[in-house]
């Protein structure tokens, strides 16, 4: 493997992005577009909707590894979810700061190819908040996912401290919930609930179609 393999499996050679943070943390346009559902990224599967990416990091690793090689299946979507790289709150504030940054990066890089990219916002703790909603403009149309939360009193928590500070920091224009219902989030009218997706897989075969 030579140097510029090296560089290039961080995507450096393919560029960077206009960025208005101290971080580098890419900045990405504001899109908008029909979304129908948000189904989960696959390689070959049904294409009908917006893809998600609220899923374990492996399924969709590629995304960042082989970007060039994902562009053509991401184009088959209606439009994508930024990737929601994982945010644990036992990950070091650098490696989360990674996360955040190929976030973006990969929205950029979609956006740049044409595809038309909602941002995924995801935190840890507070600290997180410096970075977590960088490079997303105010008043976009932003996703989150609550898969989990409900497990846990602090990560609900964690997840409804978050979510306070990101309406106030982003002002979004409309919230893309998957996964959850929590009634905390009642107050909020500019939300549109989307059930997991193997939920309603599983009520289809219960219904025996």
């Amino acid at each position: 493997m030579t140097w510029r393999d090296l560089l290039n499996v961080q995507n450096v050679e393919k560029g960077f992005f206009r960025s208005s943070n101290s971080y580098g943390i890419p900045d990405i346009k504001k899109d908008e577009f029909n979304i129908k559902e948000l189904i989960p990224y696959r390689v070959d599967s049904r294409r009908n909707g917006t893809a998600h990416f609220f899923l374990d990091d492996y399924r969709f690793e590629r995304c960042w590894k082989w970007a060039d090689s994902q562009i053509p299946e991401l184009r088959k979507y209606d439009g994508v979810l930024s990737p929601d790289f994982s945010m644990y709150t036992t990950y070091p504030k650098a490696f989360q700061i990674w996360q955040t940054y190929r976030n973006r990066w990969c929205a950029a890089y979609w956006q740049a190819h044409g595809i038309k990219v909602i941002p995924t916002i995801s935190w840890s703790t507070e600290d997180s908040y410096d970075y977590a909603f960088l490079g997303v403009e105010k008043g976009s149309v932003v996703a989150v996912g609550t898969v989990g939360v409900l497990n846990d009193e602090y990560a609900k928590k964690l997840f409804l401290d978050g979510f306070k500070e990101m309406v106030k920091r982003l002002e979004p224009s409309e919230i893309l919930v998957y996964g959850n219902r929590l009634a905390e989030l009642d107050e909020y009218k500019n939300i549109r609930w989307y059930e997991p997706y193997m939920n309603k897989f599983n009520d289809i075969k219960k219904k025996g179609h």
